[in-house]
């Protein structure tokens, strides 16, 4: 769930199947904002992790109308691709049709390896650009990263891609050297989530974990360009040291938040540091939960230190509300919101 950079009155809500819904002023409307679900994977797939899976507004939205999304298509690939508002509508969005069409405005089609860890976060940074996140290909947590993309950089799996949209195919100066064009961080195992801190442009990562821990990857404004250590490290504990790269490498960046399965944890969902207006207590706090627990965390990151992260489970009544945390949303006034998989959003209140 997001809204329009500048409009906090209008929230859009991604599913799955392949629509986008808006809500107005409140009020849901009836008629999709966007609707591909002939060209979406995913609806089919009960409890799946591919379909319609990220949603981001080109900061000048409101003057030029372009919006892009982020999901698994029927031909089994994944794809980044460009939208714009109806000239005519600003309810709806443009329809393309036909193969040329969108070809023309898709910005990357990838293989599907296996189907699960798509990634799917689509968000714009301070800098202008738009940061996608792909997870690693796949596979089951007895073989991780089979194919070992996590500390390949030649491919777009395992990875925080960075594209200008103004001038692409042209990649933007400063991603990592040597690989493949767009790759910003690397060593990621299914970045499900991350987001800008809208105030100071830090990076807040939530990268689901395999058999061992769920991490929270921190990095400063501008400072890309980490590997963040998968598959050769999960939560900064060495699981495959066989690559060409050893666990103790100086180069692998470790988590700033690791935590075990224990007490039915076991899938993170990165969320936003709050900077909304409504619950003062909470600026500047970063927020955070876990899939399979609907438990949500808070902590503060300030000079490269993160405090204890801190339990809202009890007072946002999570775990009996939630039924599956699937995301958070932000809206233009920086208040924040829960996306449950049962199909409810809650606004985060003050009491």
């Amino acid at each position: 769930m997001t809204s329009e950079p500048e409009d906090p009155s209008r929230l859009y809500v991604v599913q799955q199947g392949g629509t986008i819904r808006l809500i107005k002023g409140g009020e849901l409307q009836s008629a999709p904002f966007l609707d591909i679900t002939a060209d979406v994977q995913g609806s089919e797939y009960d409890e799946d992790e591919r379909g319609l899976l990220g949603l981001a507004f080109h900061p000048q939205y409101a003057s030029n109308g372009r919006f892009f999304v982020y999901y698994n298509s029927r031909s089994r690939t994944l794809v980044l691709r460009e939208f714009r508002r109806s000239p005519d509508n600003p309810d709806r969005a443009e329809p393309q049709v036909g193969q040329q069409e969108q070809t023309r405005h898709t910005l990357f089609s990838i293989p599907v390896l296996v189907g699960n860890h798509n990634g799917g976060m689509l968000a714009f940074g301070p800098d202008g650009m738009l940061y996608i996140g792909v997870g690693d290909g796949g596979g089951d947590t007895s073989n991780p990263d089979p194919d070992d993309n996590g500390q390949n950089i030649e491919v777009k799996y395992a990875k925080i891609l960075r594209v200008d949209v103004e001038n692409h195919p042209t990649a933007p100066a400063g991603n990592v050297r040597g690989g493949d064009p767009y790759v910003w961080d690397y060593g990621l195992r299914n970045p499900w989530r991350f987001s800008f801190d809208r105030c100071r442009g830090d990076l807040y990562i939530g990268d689901v974990g395999g058999r061992l821990f769920e991490e929270i990857n921190i990095e400063p404004r501008g400072q890309g360009n980490k590997n963040y250590g998968w598959s050769v490290t999960e939560g900064g504990t060495c699981i495959k040291d066989d690559q060409a790269i050893s666990c103790d490498s100086p180069t692998i960046t470790p988590p700033v938040v690791a935590y075990d399965h224990d007490n039915s944890d076991g899938s993170v969902t990165g969320g936003y540091v709050y900077r909304g207006s409504r619950i003062p207590a909470l600026r500047g706090k970063y927020l955070f939960g876990d899939y399979a627990s609907d438990r949500v965390w808070m902590l503060t990151w300030k000079d490269g230190v993160a405090t204890p992260r801190s339990s809202l489970s009890q007072d946002l009544a999570s775990e009996s509300t939630i039924q599956g945390l699937a995301s958070f949303g932000e809206d233009a006034a920086g208040e924040l919101y829960i996306v449950s998989y049962g199909g409810s959003i809650f606004r985060i209140d003050p009491e």
